[in-house]
């Protein structure tokens, strides 16, 4: 009798546990038990399964890419786009103003400098004169301080300026020495005065298609931007309007300088423009 009984618990147990080991019905997932026990062909036609979505992944990634890319190399094909970067305003006047900046400014390149004010709507055109490096203490970020001279300001915008500096800075009584020209007086600004300062580039394309192009750069514009860009083309005399987005910012060494390989896609062309862009492609 004790026998018998212990034939029937442990013929319990044989179902118990046959119970959790056991195949899934049709269309039911997979448990983690049943893995264990999958045979190897069923082993083969899951690796199978996996491999056919990733092949239909990267199919759906080329089809991103509807066009062809051409390399331009050597044709000194250049993209215009306008770069856009918050600084710190130091001090001001109307000769010229002193910025805080984490990029590298270029000593003769001209810059639009927007200062953040509702009653300043247009942007100051003018050029650094001279920069210096600030001493990071350790920091990974490069800071720089700079001298932007202006240049053609109208009247009425001098009125403004005007009322700008006596309004938000504090005159300094001290006369500056430095590379700015003379000028009766000049404002400090706490620092966190922020003005936006715009810088026109002219950037290689290194290839191109219907669909977008790949640029090279000294500096690295925010993923996911969007840009108004010119493309002047070779025999052209009217450049390619584009809105662009900044699709990828691929860093890479160039000896000791850094530079940036730059993805944009094609958002907005006008329809001529598309045809001139699709007959330079042709050539090429």
């Amino acid at each position: 009798m004790e026998q018998e009984l212990l034939v029937i618990t442990n013929m319990g147990l044989f179902h118990k546990v046959k119970s959790l080991w056991r195949f899934p019905k049709k269309d039911e997932p997979f448990s983690e038990g049943t893995r264990f026990i999958l045979t190897p062909e069923t082993q083969r036609e899951d690796r199978k399964e996996s491999n056919t979505a990733n092949a239909i992944d990267k199919t759906d990634y080329l089809k991103k890419r509807q066009y062809t890319r051409y390399p331009v190399r050597g044709m000194d094909v250049r993209a215009h786009l306008l770069f856009t970067e918050e600084i710190e305003l130091c001090n001001l006047s109307l000769n010229g103003a002193c910025i805080r900046t984490q990029e590298d400014p270029h000593v003769g390149e001209k810059y639009l400098l927007r200062i953040r004010d509702e009653k300043i709507s247009r942007a100051i055109r003018c050029t650094v004169v001279w920069k210096r490096k600030i001493r990071s203490n350790g920091s990974m970020h490069k800071e720089y301080t700079a001298g932007l001279q202006f240049h053609n300001i109208a009247s009425d915008e001098i009125v403004i300026l005007k009322d700008y500096m006596r309004n938000s800075g504090t005159p300094i009584a001290t006369r500056l020495s430095d590379e700015f020209r003379a000028s009766p007086l000049r404002f400090s600004f706490e620092t966190k005065t922020k003005a936006v300062l715009k810088c026109p580039r002219a950037l290689n394309v290194k290839t191109i298609s219907l669909g977008g192009m790949l640029i090279e750069s000294e500096r690295s514009p925010k993923i996911e931007g969007h840009y108004l860009m010119k493309l002047p083309l070779p025999r052209e005399s009217e450049p390619i309007r584009i809105k662009g987005r900044i699709a990828s910012v691929i860093p890479r060494k160039e000896g000791h300088n850094l530079r940036f390989d730059i993805g944009v896609e094609f958002l907005a062309m006008a329809d001529p423009d598309r045809v001139r862009l699709n007959s330079f492609i042709q050539t090429l």
